[in-house]
């Protein structure tokens, strides 16, 4: 009996901070999504609602703490550009999209996962996950998945076998990023 009440008072615990934590991260989504698909403001809404610098390193894998602040520092830089380079190779493909939040599931309280319906212009309807995290108050996209392909982690994958390779740099990295 207690451990039942005890097991009751526990998912009603987690039940409210679910709801509390999805709600945000849901409205980020929301409210990132119609800004990205505006042809005008979206190449800049898209940039400011990744959390580059977290996703640069994650990137990096094993790789992230092996080189120096000033190459990851680079690195960044050049991954942020590289993401700007891609939103706009496929900006058309954004352009008055409809984008509606389905629901979310909270990993932990500053880290959801939001499930929409994206509707482009023209081609099919799609599902689309965003991972987001809160840090210092502030919701970020780390990781978005598109036909069942994390970005982020398939990003990493790519770098990481790059790196791998004898004698290759953050120089050859950072160049592969502009090409």
């Amino acid at each position: 009996m207690l451990l039942r009440a005890l097991m009751a008072s526990a998912a009603l615990s987690l039940t409210a901070f679910a709801a509390h934590a999805g709600e945000e991260a849901e409205s980020v989504i929301a409210a990132a999504a119609s800004q990205i698909s505006n042809p005008v403001t979206g190449k800049d809404a898209f940039r400011k609602s990744i959390d580059v610098p977290t996703v640069a390193h994650f990137t990096l894998g094993k790789y992230a703490n092996r080189i120096s602040d000033a190459d990851r520092d680079r690195f960044t830089q050049a991954f942020d550009a590289f993401l700007a380079s891609t939103y706009e190779e496929h900006q058309k493909d954004f352009a008055d999209a409809k984008v509606q939040v389905i629901g979310s599931v909270d990993r932990t309280p500053t880290d959801s996962i939001v499930e929409t319906r994206v509707s482009p212009k023209e081609g099919d309807t799609m599902t689309v996950r965003w991972r987001v995290v809160e840090r210092e108050g502030e919701w970020r996209v780390v990781d978005v998945e598109v036909l069942g392909l994390w970005l982020a982690i398939e990003q990493r994958a790519q770098i990481v076998a790059l790196l791998d390779k004898p004698r290759t740099t953050i120089d050859d990295v950072i160049a592969a990023l502009a090409s």
